[in-house]
């Protein structure tokens, strides 16, 4: 089959089909013609390399399991490498929630001081931050520019 038709049976982009065959995830044969030529199981090679990026992998993240990448996601343990590449990954994503959430209170820390709003945590939340936040002044909110500005 043409890419073209693996693209429409797997939602990939045509793009995409041609870096997984460049970064060799997938191998097409070549038509007299010089056409890809692809067969069924490609098509469910590039759904589980998709499914493995919409989780966040790297292709070169998934070459070094993608003998491993079965359709039952219950079955992921069955092979150490995909298990503990799973776990690398979630590991990652809430390092990442994390500090997305201490950048969210510091967010909702500024704005409460633009508003002139008093919240006695401020201070605190401040300290255990691990940056301060950059110097926020507004002209009428004395306690927001004490609260933000840098500390050296």
């Amino acid at each position: 089959m043409k890419i073209g038709d693996v693209a429409k049976r797997t939602g990939a982009s045509v793009r995409s089909i041609r870096h997984y065959e460049k970064v060799g995830l997938i191998r097409a044969t070549r038509e007299e013609n010089g056409y890809r030529d692809f067969d069924e199981a490609d098509v469910l090679l590039v759904r589980r390399i998709g499914r493995m990026i919409r989780l966040g992998f790297t292709t070169e993240e998934i070459a070094t399991f993608l003998n491993c990448i079965v359709d039952d996601p219950a079955t992921v343990t069955a092979c150490p490498k995909v298990a503990a590449a799973h776990r690398l990954k979630l590991e990652a994503i809430e390092r990442q929630m994390a500090d997305l959430e201490t950048r969210r209170q510091k967010l909702l820390i500024t704005l409460k001081a633009a508003s002139g709003q008093d919240d006695t945590s401020v201070p605190e939340m401040l300290a255990h931050a691990e940056t301060s936040p950059i110097a926020f002044t507004h002209p009428h909110n004395a306690g927001a520019r004490r609260l933000f500005r840098r500390r050296g």
